[in-house]
């Protein structure tokens, strides 16, 4: 049985009600709406089919908002793909132009006011490099750091006088370094830059508002996070719906501590994170990342590329499958796949590939580290400590744990139990939620009133389950008298 959970990105290659139950068949855990492209309608509707696939499966399956945030992309190129040459001019604007070889829109109008003369631009996850060689209508060199000529004076707001939004004066003027072919809508960064815009866009709010509000999403991830206030506004309107931290940003690390003691997990974002510090840095900052979240005991999703041949492929390459691989044994709770379900070819041969990479290194590989079950033990997470150290000592089948809101089955996952968590929710959406966190099979379920009827139910359970056989034994996780704030740890013979 897989621990290790798998989020697969909806898109056009994945949104058939076919598929989708193909793709649960196949391993997948949690569906990730990225609110980066579509509409609400869009959004609602892809929702609808993954709880109706997942109901003709009859299992739990997440819901993962994946909130745009103030991503920089450009605009459209109406005769269709065009190529950059090295040395040739190029301009950014927030003005709505047709894009061409020598201009094209772009998503992000202060751009101008957070760029400076003489760095350095990437376009297409790096794959085209411009250079700043001036800001403004008549091309207006900018010192770094320093004014141009038309930002001499300053509002009381701090913005520009005599500047209009989308005008001219807000152009960035650049030329290509690095060229090749570029098409719409593809990502603008600027590495190091500290940019102005805010991580919850107002987008982000109406997106954030309308995915829990009427979708009922179980997660929200938010982007391009850089400080922990940023979480704490996303958590403020997202009515108790877990908040999780896209690290993707040089300032994210930096305050990388403040970031995952606010956030609800995180998500290693491996795409804008490689672009703006290097790639050669991401492999470090991954193990660092899942190392941290897992020491607070939250949810991690490592993501970005992780089977990007399977785009076009059949097949991974090897070394795609080793990062599959490194990334469970770093100890995620869930690896991500984007373009490979979303608009590649083999969206189910990729969830194939992903399950079985996983089930062959968790076969192999030691028991998995147990960072949580060091240091003090408390009231809150006793019995959940107490039946995670059992299985490491008894040789358990299974741990059931009957949970009301799906605390005690989540700190179970953090404590990494060497044998399957099976999680009796109450309510789908307490079982939808616990389907992302690692070990944890979630049923619904309620507790029985008495510990005698608890035992036979448990036991009932688990051999529905398939995760217990007569002889073998369980643990079983409950509190009783019910309503009142207690927790048992029960250790009974099938």
């Amino acid at each position: 049985m897989r621990n290790t959970r798998i989020v697969c990105t909806l898109g056009p290659a994945s949104d058939s009600p076919e598929v989708l139950d193909r793709l649960i068949a196949a391993g997948l855990d949690c569906a990730r709406l990225n609110f980066s492209h579509g509409s609400h309608e869009g959004h609602a509707r892809l929702a609808a089919n993954v709880r109706a696939a997942a109901a003709r499966a009859g299992r739990p399956v997440a819901l993962l908002a994946d909130l745009s945030g103030p991503k920089m992309r450009i605009g459209t190129f109406p005769g269709g793909p065009i190529t950059l040459v090295p040395g040739a001019p190029f301009t950014l604007t927030p003005r709505a132009v047709a894009g061409d070889v020598s201009i094209v829109s772009m998503t992000y109008a202060p751009l101008s006011r957070d760029v400076h003369v003489g760095e350095a631009i990437l376009l297409d996850d790096g794959k085209l490099r411009l250079r700043v060689v001036s800001i403004g209508e008549g091309g207006e060199g900018r010192e770094p750091g320093g004014l141009s000529n038309g930002e001499r004076a300053k509002g009381a707001s701090g913005g520009p006088v005599g500047r209009e939004p989308g005008g001219l004066s807000n152009d960035v003027h650049c030329v290509v370094e690095i060229g090749g072919v570029l098409s719409d809508r593809k990502g603008i960064n600027v590495p190091g830059a500290a940019l102005s815009a805010r991580a919850l866009s107002e987008k982000d709010k109406d997106d954030l508002a309308f995915a829990v509000g009427e979708i009922g999403v179980e997660l929200v991830a938010l982007s391009f996070v850089r400080r922990a206030s940023d979480i704490r506004e996303a958590q403020a309107l997202s009515r108790g719906t877990p908040v999780i931290a896209k690290i993707e940003k040089p300032q994210a690390i930096d305050a990388l501590d403040e970031i995952l003691d606010a956030a609800d997990g995180a998500m290693v974002a491996r795409g804008d994170l490689g672009v703006e510090l290097g790639p050669e840095k991401v492999p470090l900052l991954q193990k660092r990342i899942i190392r941290e979240v897992n020491r607070r005991g939250k949810l991690v999703i490592t993501a970005t590329q992780m089977l990007d041949s399977m785009v076009s492929s059949p097949r991974p390459t090897r070394a795609e499958a080793s990062d599959v691989a490194n990334a469970v044994l770093d100890g995620t709770d869930a690896v991500m796949l984007s373009n490979e379900t979303a608009s590649g070819q083999y969206p189910v041969e990729a969830v194939q590939m992903m399950a079985a990479i996983i089930d062959e290194v968790e076969r192999g590989a030691p028991a998995p580290e147990a960072p949580g079950l060091t240091g003090d033990w408390g009231f809150e997470n006793g019995a959940a400590r107490a039946a995670a150290l059992l299985s490491r000592t008894v040789g358990l089948a299974a741990i059931v744990v009957y949970t009301r809101d799906g605390r005690t089955a989540r700190l179970l996952s953090e404590y990494r139990p060497t044998c399957p968590i099976l999680a009796l929710a109450p309510t789908a959406q307490v079982a939808q939620r616990l389907a992302i966190e690692w070990g944890v099979f979630p049923r619904l379920g309620g507790a029985p009133e008495s510990p005698e009827a608890l035992h036979a139910d448990a036991r009932e359970q688990a051999l529905a389950a398939g995760f217990a056989r007569a002889g073998d034994t369980l643990v079983v996780v409950a509190g009783f008298p019910r309503g009142v704030e207690t927790n048992g740890v029960h250790l009974l013979r099938v």
